[in-house]
């Protein structure tokens, strides 16, 4: 259920709420899939060593299709040449079956031999890129390769934005699981550091597609999409607010100058016995400015907290209009409220952790 998968996406996602150039050019080389052996194994690898008989069963025989299936690979290669279309799909399948052996390296490498095969001969936007990026999504978030990540996650939403109407539900669902990975980016400031510009943005742009999609599911009275787009938008109103208490000062556009020209008189010694005063002038900071950025930055952390009830009060109608809907989702529905509870308690934490200056 496309609900209960959101609610437990977004805890993994966001730990603190408690909810919650790239280069297509193929590999030149897929290492073959490889049994460690026991003086390889390190210490406290259990996919090395499985302890169950019966994974270890299953194991052996994913690593059996995956040399099966480089066998058929080679063979094609050389009948029909590198670059036919039939060896797509066989790529395909080995690439999924590296992705069950967590083999991530290879599993990125075949994958994007395919994905090469399928621009070529599908054109940019061909379909069948989808499932393939999704797989190389999740070979790069094996990796850790986080940017890697977040340009396959880009190129697949922006693949199905083409490929699906916006007032769709599959656009819908495109959007959902793209928010999932740009919070989980956010939130562990995977790909910018915590309160910079760019991160603030990128979760801005997010919320304004989130209200957009919203609107048209209303048009559809899709209630269980509601819920889900409602609690993708707290969850990243939530991640604005923690955005704010993290950003700098001297991010802000302040109308008073961050600096300004005092004059500074100091009484020294004129060499001939005597004193003199001698004036001069120093650049020093500008409390006006401190004070006025401190202010919109408590402006703009309570403007998404105001924002954040104002989607809690809609997720509370939403329910109580649809009491079956509420009924069957009491579970999903209350531990996701119960979530976000918690998350503004966080949010309130991280505010009076914040309010030191940070230079």
């Amino acid at each position: 259920m496309r609900l209960k998968s959101l609610i437990i996406a977004g805890t993994v996602a966001c730990l603190w709420l408690a909810l919650l150039p790239v280069s297509f050019a193929a590999a030149q080389e897929v290492p073959e899939v490889q049994e460690p052996t026991p003086d390889q194994t390190e210490p406290g690898d259990v996919q090395a060593q499985p302890q169950d008989p019966a994974e270890a069963a299953r194991r052996q025989e994913r690593v059996a299709r995956a040399q099966a299936l480089q066998a058929q690979i080679d063979d094609l290669s050389i009948d029909l040449g590198s670059y036919d279309p039939a060896l797509i799909e066989l790529q395909q399948d080995l690439g999924r079956t590296y992705l069950e052996l967590e083999q991530f390296e290879p599993a990125h490498g075949v994958l994007e031999q395919a994905m090469q095969l399928v621009r070529v001969n599908d054109g940019l936007y061909g379909e069948r890129q989808v499932e393939l990026l999704k797989s190389l999504v999740q070979a790069n978030l094996g990796l850790q390769a986080w940017e890697q990540v977040d340009i396959y996650a880009h190129l697949l939403f922006d693949l199905q934005s083409r490929l699906h109407e916006r007032d769709s539900r599959a656009y819908a669902e495109a959007l959902i699981t793209f928010s999932d990975w740009r919070l989980q980016a956010s939130r562990y400031n995977l790909l910018s550091r915590p309160g910079s510009p760019q991160a603030v943005q990128a979760l801005q742009d997010l919320q304004k597609q989130h209200e957009h999609v919203l609107s048209l599911a209303r048009d559809r009275q899709d209630v269980e999409q509601q819920w889900s787009l409602l609690y993708a938008m707290a969850a990243t109103e939530i991640e604005v607010a923690r955005q704010f208490n993290y950003q700098s000062l001297s991010d802000f556009d302040s109308p008073a100058p961050r600096y300004v020209s005092q004059t500074v008189c100091r009484t020294v010694p004129n060499g001939n016995g005597g004193f003199q005063r001698v004036c001069w002038q120093e650049r020093v900071s500008n409390p006006d400015y401190l004070y006025s950025a401190s202010s919109q930055r408590r402006t703009q952390t309570e403007r998404a907290r105001m924002g954040l009830q104002a989607t809690v009060r809609e997720m509370e109608t939403l329910l109580a209009e649809n009491p079956a809907f509420a009924e069957s989702h009491a579970a999903e529905t209350g531990q996701g409220l119960q979530n976000i509870e918690d998350a503004l308690k966080n949010l309130q934490r991280d505010a009076r952790r914040s309010s030191l200056q940070r230079w």
